[in-house]
């Protein structure tokens, strides 16, 4: 009982710590929510609002908001949104403001370009541009590469990179296993 109340009480800190950085930040109830460094800032629409320990109904209680809070949004499953904090905090979406630009990806038309030359290729089940010449790929399972097929195509992905986003240092792609980064990769390479 103990733990759950620490995490609720962590939970309802770091709300309450959102709501004063909102107000000290000047931010009334009639601004438009906007995105702060790779945060959005949103506001809560709802008279009573669940705050989870994950994205699901099936997750465990672990605090309240209400109607005009103050949050920031850091990531969504589904309909499940992610709160900025020290602790699991969700809430579903359809009860938050937030800017029409939540989680739209933050590229120039450059990488934008490259992003489709990669989805053309047929090749690549994920991608995964993670900035300072570094990019995480995952192959599509039906194409059944060799760690020598997977450094080839990491190479071309690399070379892509450079070519179509105008990237000027070198890129290094790392490719992993069908269930992502959670081990070994299978193949790296880097351009040039």
């Amino acid at each position: 009982m103990s733990r759950r109340r620490n995490r609720l009480g962590d939970v309802l800190s770091a709300v309450l710590g959102l709501v004063v950085l909102a107000a000290v930040a000047g931010q009334s109830a009639a601004q438009e929510p906007r995105r702060v460094r790779g945060v959005w800032a949103g506001e809560i629409s709802a008279r009573s609002l669940n705050v989870r320990e994950g994205p699901g109904e099936n997750y465990e209680i672990v605090g309240k908001l209400k109607r005009g809070d103050k949050i920031e949004a850091v990531d969504a499953v589904g309909r499940w949104v992610r709160l900025n904090g020290d602790t699991d905090a969700w809430v579903h979406r359809s009860f938050l403001k937030l800017p029409e630009d939540f989680m739209a990806p933050a590229f120039s038309d450059a990488e934008n370009s490259f992003l489709d030359w990669a989805a053309g290729r047929g090749d690549l089940g994920e991608i995964s541009v993670d900035g300072d010449g570094r990019i995480s790929v995952v192959l599509v399972p039906e194409l059944g590469a060799d760690a020598e097929t997977a450094k080839a195509i990491a190479r071309e992905v690399g070379c892509g990179y450079r070519d179509q986003a105008g990237f000027d240092g070198p890129v290094t792609v790392t490719v992993w296993p069908e269930e992502g980064p959670t081990g070994d990769w299978v193949a790296q390479a880097r351009c040039p």
